[in-house]
């Protein structure tokens, strides 16, 4: 006999055992209403055993089937949004590597860098840079270091009558930088100087005498 037909007949004898028990409620006695239940002229309550079969148990169709391997919406949401942060990052990166190796500033020196003295005292450095980069540079708030006899770098800073000092990529301009409490007798001729701009941008040139 199957799993299945022993539950139908278990279940359909309970239910005979509940009818007579309705129809009789006078005789309390369960083996009497097994008795009659089983059509049967002798009490055999005390041997009638109803056994289920365990397989079929309605308790084991409750039980909560338990998926290994599945991951919760929330953390499929997270990962997406973690590998699209990732993705967005390292383009960033790229790009920015990358800008940042092809824009660069470069600086030459048109001409020869001279050093003149100063009406009222002081030397006067003029020179034109051109920018052959592909960055802009600003040269407001920069300065140039000549090193004089003694090998000491006197400063000279850029004349505070110009205003703007920013050269874009192509393009020339002539600037004077000036030192007031330098001579022109303490610089040789082809001294070396050094421009330094704000940024930390750097280059060195020789400076020349009249």
């Amino acid at each position: 006999m199957s799993e299945a037909e022993e539950l139908r007949k278990a279940v359909e004898l309970a239910r005979r055992i509940v009818r007579e028990a309705g129809r009789d409620p006078h005789r309390g006695e369960l083996w009497s209403v097994l008795e009659r239940a089983l059509g049967s002229g002798k009490a055999r309550a005390p041997e009638t055993k109803i056994v289920l079969n365990r397989g079929c148990s309605p308790f084991k169709a409750m039980r909560t089937t338990r998926r290994t391997g599945a991951v919760p919406p929330i953390v499929t949401v997270i990962i997406v949004v973690a590998s699209v942060v990732a993705a967005a990052l390292a383009a960033y990166f790229i790009y920015a590597t990358t800008a940042r190796g092809v824009r660069q500033v470069s600086l030459t020196v048109i001409g020869q860098p001279t050093l003149y003295a100063k009406e009222g005292g002081g030397v006067e450095l003029r020179v034109t840079f051109k920018n052959d980069g592909t960055a802009d540079v600003d040269l407001l708030g920069s300065k140039i270091y000549v090193q004089d006899k003694d090998k000491k770098a006197v400063e000279f800073e850029l004349d505070k009558n110009i205003q703007v000092a920013k050269l874009v990529p192509g393009n020339s301009t002539a600037l004077r930088y000036v030192s007031d409490k330098a001579s022109l007798d303490q610089f040789p001729d082809g001294a070396l100087a050094m421009l330094q701009t704000k940024d930390g941008y750097q280059i060195s040139f020789a400076v020349a005498k009249p």
